[in-house]
Order: C-alpha cells, then structure tokens, then sequence
C-alpha cells in the first residue's frame, strides 16, 4: 500500500491510503476524496519523477483536488474514475479553478451546507477545506475566510494564527445568509452562459463550436458553455445543475426535440435565469417545437445564414440582460 495521494502529494495533510490493483490505483485521500486512477494517468501525467518541464505545478494539482473533491460530492458511492483524457483534457484547458471571488462564494455556500446540516457552528476549517473551494493552498483560503469575517459575511474566532488557519466557531451573519439564499437561487451568477443542445450532431456542433461561441464572446464578453467543456469527475446530474445555477444566461436550442434540452430549460426557468430558445428554421417551418416552448422568443438559425442569425442571438442576449453599447 503506497501512501501519497498522486494529485495532491498530501503536500498539506496526512497521508492518503492508495491500494494499486492490477497497475490502477484506487485511493483515499483526506483532501481529493475517494477516486480510482488508472494506471497510465498515474505513470504518465501526475508521477512526481519527471522532467521539470513536464510536472503539474501545485496550482494544477490543486484545481484537480477541487475537481474531483466537488465532482464527487458527497456520495462516495460513485467514485470519480480518473482516466488519462480527463487530466489531460483538464490540462490543456489550463487547469482552470474558480477566481478569488468564487472561491469566497463557495466558502460561504460550504458554512452554510454545514451550518444547515447540525444547526452548530462549523468547530474549524477541516483539512480538505481548501480543495472544497477551489483555493490553491490551506493559507489562501483560510485568508479568504477571514476577509469574509472582516466584511460582515461571516462570524468566527480567529483562535491562533494571523492567516486564518486558527479560525474556530465559525457561523454565517445575516447578510451572510442573504447571501448564501442567493447563491442557492441561482441569483449569482457567473461570467459564463449555458447552452443546452443535442450533442453529437455534425452541422449543429461545428456551428456552434465555430460561429455561434466566438460571435458570443466577442460581443458580450461571456464564455458560452456546454457540458462537454466541463472537465469534471462526479455525478453528471449534480454538475449540470450546478453550471444552470451559476450561469448568467441559457440558450438551448429545440431543433432536434431533446428531451433533456427541454429539462434543463425548465430548470433554468425555475430559477429565473434569462433563457433563450434557438431552433433550425426548416424544422421550426414546419413543425414548430413543443407547445410550452413555441409561443417563447426562439431565434431560428440556418447555416447558411449563420451571421445574421447570431446579430439576433447576441440582440436578444443583450436585452435579456441589460447589456448595450456604451451603457454604464
């Protein structure tokens, strides 16, 4: 049995229990979680003995303990499977992680989780606290909490230590609870919107991928996303829910009458969050979309027009949101 976790090294906790079967490694990390590795991302991509060119830097393995610490959630009974395209996949995205400010708004949504569930005050920031919220280090985030304490959000003693690790009894204010509502609500949103579509379809994926995200970014400054973008481990249901609530818009298109499309507008409508439906003009012609959806602002698309169609999109998306040229 080896005993160093192969993402974070326990660089900032005690040792991990990692049982290798067959060359694949099945783990239990106090700061990752449970997850399997396999053999050839182990040995390939996350074994220190490497040139240095070629390590992760902590940064990354840090980002990848919150990928898998928040992807898994907390039912361990489906455990992250770590495969090679994954890390990879997460690396040339940059081993992306949530900013400061995000990483602020998941601290207060882990107290208030906590808080709910025992009605006490959480006794001290647990080993894995870090990972949780997406920090890069135990000392970033326990600075983090701190400065939430300073501004009202948050309540607590800091007991030893001037960078936080030492914060003890440490509960949500009022405002802070305000805040944590809002966040379950999706009434935060992030700088990204969600796009809802059927995958696997050749003329509307590299339309999308091609002309309709670039245009998107381009005029508004918002990353348009969907599920396939998202290199996280866990529960695909949790994770789809979690990027609805923190988008600050959905598009999701009807042409091909996905059910799951359906769902996931329905879930943002509930939230309250701006949704723009898009259908192929043939298919809309001629037999409209569902009858809930088909009376609702759809901006139809062809690919032959694909420029005047995403004029209309990002005008619509502008009006939904407030956003105009020149405004503020």
């Amino acid at each position: 049995m080896l005993s160093e976790c192969p993402i974070c090294q326990n660089k900032y906790s005690t040792a991990a229990q990692v049982v290798v079967n067959g060359g694949d490694l099945s783990v239990n990390c106090p700061v990752c979680g449970q997850y399997d590795l396999s053999e050839e991302a182990w040995r390939d991509l996350l074994h220190p003995p490497k040139p240095a060119g070629h390590r992760l830097s902590d940064l990354c393995r840090a980002r990848l303990s919150h990928r898998l610490r928040t992807g898994s959630g907390e039912d361990f009974s489906d455990r992250p499977d770590v495969r090679s395209e994954f890390v990879i996949k997460f690396i040339e995205n940059g081993c992306t992680g949530p900013n400061p400010s995000e990483q602020a708004t998941n601290i207060i949504k882990y107290v208030g989780n906590e808080v709910a569930v025992s009605g006490e005050p959480v006794p001290s920031l647990p080993i894995e606290f870090y990972a949780v919220v997406g920090a890069p280090n135990p000392e970033f985030a326990a600075q983090l909490a701190l400065e939430l304490v300073s501004r009202g959000l948050l309540s607590g003693v800091n007991a030893s230590s001037k960078d936080g690790s030492g914060l003890i009894n440490i509960n949500l204010t009022l405002d802070g609870w305000d805040s944590y509502e809002a966040e379950k609500r999706g009434r935060i949103a992030g700088n990204y919107g969600f796009m809802a579509l059927q995958f696997n379809n050749d003329i509307l994926d590299s339309f999308i991928k091609n002309s309709v995200k670039p245009a998107v970014k381009e005029a508004t400054g918002y990353d348009l996303v969907d599920m396939r973008d998202i290199p996280r481990a866990g529960i695909i249901d949790n994770i789809m829910r979690a990027q609805i609530r923190d988008a600050a818009f959905v598009i999701v298109d009807l042409t091909h009458d996905n059910s799951g499309a359906y769902w996931e507008a329905g879930y943002a409508e509930g939230l309250g969050k701006p949704v723009i439906y898009t259908c192929e003009k043939t298919k809309f012609d001629e037999a409209k979309t569902h009858f809930d959806t088909n009376h609702c602002t759809t901006v139809l698309w062809s690919v032959e027009n694909g420029d005047e169609f995403n004029l209309e999109l990002i005008a619509t998306l502008r009006r939904s949101l407030k956003l105009f040229p020149g405004a503020g």
